[in-house]
């Protein structure tokens, strides 16, 4: 698996579900996922959250995803679209919280 392509890699997983394929593809990708969730949400559990939904949004779009020329950037930009969407709702529940009478 380690000299397929990302592409290659991404076509096997979406047609035939690969699971080799896709751990290939975690293994590749999970630090540099992982680190632009940590910049956004500066913590380390909620980094580890966006990780995961970034691969499991990558396990939806596998599809979508087979022609497209670079990966990275892909993950990359949906771990800030998912890091952000997670410090906002961090920052909506902690007002709401401030709010409620004790």
């Amino acid at each position: 698996m380690n000299n397929l392509t990302d592409q290659q890699l991404l076509r096997d997983y979406a047609n035939q579900r690969s699971e080799a394929a896709f751990t290939e593809l975690v293994r590749r990708h999970v630090n540099l996922v992982y680190s632009a969730a940590l910049r956004m949400v500066c913590d380390s559990h909620l980094a580890e959250d966006v990780t995961q939904a970034v691969f499991a949004a990558l396990a939806r779009s596998a599809k979508q995803l087979t022609e497209r020329p670079v990966l990275s950037g892909w993950l990359h930009r949906t771990a800030q679209n998912i890091a952000a969407q997670t410090v906002r709702t961090d920052v909506r529940a902690a007002r709401a919280n401030r709010r409620q009478p004790p």
